[in-house]
C-alpha cells in the first residue's frame, strides 16, 4: 500500500507536532528541574518526537513506541546534560504529556468527525 501524502501536509503536519512536542518537553523539564529549564534546550526533544512521530505511518507500533523511547532519552541527555536518573524523569515526564495530549487530541478530533451535521 502507498501513502498519498503531500508534501505540505507532511510539513504541516511535522511543524505541528515539533511545536507541540516542544512545549510539551519543556513542560516535563520545568516539573523535574524547575526555573533551571529553558525552551531553547526543549527544542532537540521535540523535534526527534516530532521525527518519530512521522515514522508511525510505516513502522509498526510496538517499534514506534520503542524508538520514541530510546529517542527521546537520547536526546533530553544531550539537550539537558543530565545525569541518566533526571534524564529519565525528565523523558518519562515527556512521553506520559505526549501520550495524553495524543490521546486527548484524538478523543476530540473522534468526537468532530462524528458530530452531526
Amino acid at each position: 500500500m502507498l501513502l498519498q501524502l503531500s508534501p505540505v501536509g507532511v510539513l504541516g503536519g511535522f511543524l505541528l507536532i515539533a511545536v507541540l512536542s516542544t512545549l510539551l518537553a519543556n513542560t516535563a523539564a520545568y516539573y523535574v528541574l524547575g526555573n533551571e529549564a529553558e525552551l531553547r534546550q526543549a527544542v532537540p526533544p521535540g523535534v526527534a518526537m516530532a521525527i518519530v512521530g512521522l515514522s508511525a505511518a510505516v513502522l509498526p507500533p510496538a517499534a514506534v513506541i520503542a524508538l520514541a523511547l530510546v529517542v527521546d532519552f537520547g536526546t533530553v541527555y544531550l539537550a539537558y546534560g543530565l545525569n541518566r536518573r533526571g534524564t529519565a524523569m525528565v523523558a518519562a515526564g515527556h512521553y506520559a504529556l505526549t501520550i495524553l495530549a495524543a490521546f486527548g487530541i484524538n478523543s476530540l478530533l473522534a468526537v468532530y468527525q462524528t458530530a452531526p451535521v
